[in-house]
Order: C-alpha cells, then structure tokens, then sequence
C-alpha cells in the first residue's frame, strides 16, 4: 500500500505511533477505569466525571497552546504528562489525591489530542488520508487488543493495568524519534473556517447521535447483570472487528469517498440495536457488541479523515477538537443520569427507539458535502474501466 502513498515512510510510522498509541492508551484507560481509580463505590462516578471534564478542558486549552509554541516541543510535553499521569495511579494517598490522579489523567488524554490528529491530516493528502487514518485505527486496535491479552493472561491486577497502559502509551515517544517533522506556522483568517464549521455541522450531528446511541447501549447493557458474561465476550469480538474494518473503511474512503463510511456506520448500529430491541438476551448482546464493531470501525476511520478535509492547514486542531468533545461529554455525563435506570428496565423498547433515530441520522449526512473530490471518485472510475478494457484485449490478443 505504501507505494501509493506521498506520505513518507518515516512520518506515515510517526501518525501511526503518535495518533495510534495515543487513542489505545485512551481505550485501555476507559476499559479499566473503575479498577485503577482507588477509588471507592461512591466516590468512584465522581472520579470519573473528572477524568472526563478534565479531558475536554485541555483539549480546548491544547488548541489554544499549540498556536503558541513549538508543535513538537507541545506533543513531547503531551506524551510525558500522559506517561506521569499513568504512572501516578499506582501511588495510593486516599481520596482526595485519587480524585486529583482522575483529573491529571483526564487533562493529560485531551491536551494533545486534537493536535496529534491534525498531524495525520497535516502530513497526508486528501486522497490518502482514508489509508492512513485506516491503518492508524488498525494500530490502535491492535494495541488495545494487545493491552487487554496481557493483562488477562498474566494477572488482572491494578498495578498490572498501569503497567499496560504505561506501555502503550510510550509508543507515542516513538513517533517523535522516527520523525522531524515541523511544519511552519501560517496565519490562517478566521472566516476561512467559517465553511469548515458550517460543512462540519452536517457530518458532526450524526456523530454526536451515534455516541449517545452506543454510550446509552453500553449503559443499559452493563446495568443488568445477566450480561456481563456476554459483554465480555462481546468486547473480545468488537475491538478486532473496529481494527479490521477501520482499516477497510479508510481503503474504501479513499477509493469512494466519505460519506458513505459515515452511513454503513449509521445503519450498522441501527441494525444492532433493532436485534437488542426484540431479542434481548445473552447471544443478541455479543451479536450487538461485534455489530458495533463493524459500525465504530467505519466511524472511527471517517472521522480522523473529515476534519483534515474540511479544514484548511493550521486550523484542523479546533475542528477535530469538535469531533472529540462530544463523545467525552457524552461518556461522562451519561453514567450519572438517573434515568438511564429506567429505560435499562425498557431495553426493548429503548432500542428500536434508539434504531429509527439513527436511520434519521442518515439524513444530514445525505445532505453533507462530499469531502473527497467527485472528479477524482469518477477519474479512479474511468482508471478501472481502462485497466479492465486494457486487460481484456491484452486476453484477446494472446488467445487469438
């Protein structure tokens, strides 16, 4: 796939550690919160709110630094606040410092991340951002499969977690090792994001809706206790399935456009939740869990690709800070809400309720620019044809 690729080969492996490492350091994180948080029951929803709250806080301070100093001397100091603060949670001094820890971790997620994102799309061109961003999410996956084997088979300790997850997050040091990369500063007016935003809109509403969607599903499943097994079990499923058809979306995304990732994503989920709505038991669960697989995967590629798309150079990191705060407020508020105790009691309605609006969702996706260029869709098109006309006469001729 390189050979296709403008991207050289040392900055295409720095996105990959950098952006990669970064966002399986933030999965296994969320996977093991509640256990390296030493925190009790009580205080433990509140821990976790910082860790959130936090995380959206320094991302929208991150765009604001970044503007302001080196872009590699701010994602060294991102990546070593995100290794201090890892290794901070083996340190137990009661619940006060615990709370702090939450926060630290929080604030040391979002204060880079948007930049790291706006690195891949800075570095790539539009018709390859879909294969790199595929692969990024393929070694995200990847990783954080990987964390999860190692923590089960050799000891699901706390200590053990941290461990991991000060592991995985040290990968990022390697992309600021392999790669040089400075781009210069340019002053980029502010009307120029004005249709960034505007085009964003249409693309970041079906996003908001789909976090809320699978945010409610993890809640509502978690909540009863007859399919914790099966969750389990699920997720060993979902997080290779988002590697794979990560990596096959951005392909896809790069060949077709975008637009349509977003949408198979969309009915994707839909689908999963019409099988929760009716059939709501052990094996439906798993069947959800590996649906939702294939439909974060598809997102999760679209999504790093977008924003890089839409926005011009040197403004990316506000328009991909957008995509990343509504799914963090989303996964923090959601578990306080009383509510979400009542429509676990109604699964089965809640679902196909949550099914036709993510059908509806379709609807401003449908209405979004096409972030890929329609000349180059409709060029790689004619490209096929002749390649396939070219191969036919080339049978002809050796068979007459």
């Amino acid at each position: 796939m390189k050979a296709n690729l403008k991207i050289s080969s040392r900055t295409f492996s720095a996105v990959v550690f950098l952006t990669g490492g970064s966002i399986a350091w933030f999965f296994l994180i969320w996977n093991y919160l509640d256990r390296i948080l030493i925190l009790s029951p009580d205080w433990l929803n509140v821990g976790t709110l910082f860790f959130y709250c936090f995380a959206v806080l320094s991302a929208i301070i991150g765009i604001i630094l970044v503007k302001r100093v080196q872009l590699r001397k701010f994602l060294w100091l991102w990546v070593i606040l995100g290794l201090i603060s890892t290794a901070v949670l083996t340190i137990s001094w009661g619940t006060t410092f615990s709370l702090f820890s939450a926060a630290f971790l929080g604030f040391s997620l979002g204060l880079g991340l948007p930049s790291s994102m706006a690195f891949l799309a800075d570095s790539t061109t539009v018709v390859e951002r879909g294969k790199v961003a595929g692969t990024t999410i393929l070694g995200t996956f990847v990783l954080a499969f990987a964390g999860i084997g190692i923590v089960s088979v050799f000891g699901s300790t706390a200590f053990a977690m941290i461990l991991v997850c000060f592991a995985i997050r040290s990968i990022s040091i390697l992309a600021l090792v392999v790669d040089k990369y400075q781009p210069e500063k340019e002053k980029i007016a502010v009307q120029l994001l004005k249709p960034a935003y505007k085009e964003f809109i249409f693309y970041i509403v079906p996003w908001f809706i789909f976090n809320i969607a699978a945010d409610l599903a993890l809640n509502m499943i978690q909540s009863n206790a007859l399919y914790q097994s099966a969750a389990s079990t699920g997720n060993l499923l979902r997080f290779p399935l988002i590697a794979v058809f990560g990596f096959g979306q951005g392909i896809i995304a790069d060949r077709f456009g975008r637009k349509q990732g977003v949408i198979i994503g969309l009915v994707m989920l839909g689908i999963g939740f019409f099988i929760l709505g009716f059939f709501l038991q052990s094996f439906s669960v798993i069947v959800y869990y590996a649906i939702s697989g294939v439909a974060w995967g598809s997102l999760f590629a679209i999504y790093l690709v977008v924003p890089g798309d839409l926005a011009p150079f040197g403004t990316r990191a506000t328009v991909y800070a957008l995509s990343i705060v509504a799914p963090l407020i989303i996964m923090g508020v959601f578990p306080l809400i009383p509510v979400l105790d009542v429509l676990a009691q109604n699964a089965s309605r809640f679902s196909q309720a949550l099914s036709v609006l993510l059908f509806l969702s379709i609807v401003p996706v449908l209405l979004a620019k096409e972030t890929l260029s329609e000349s180059y869709i409709s060029e790689r098109k004619m490209r096929g044809y002749l390649e396939k006309v070219g191969k036919l006469v080339k049978e002809y001729k050796r068979t007459n």
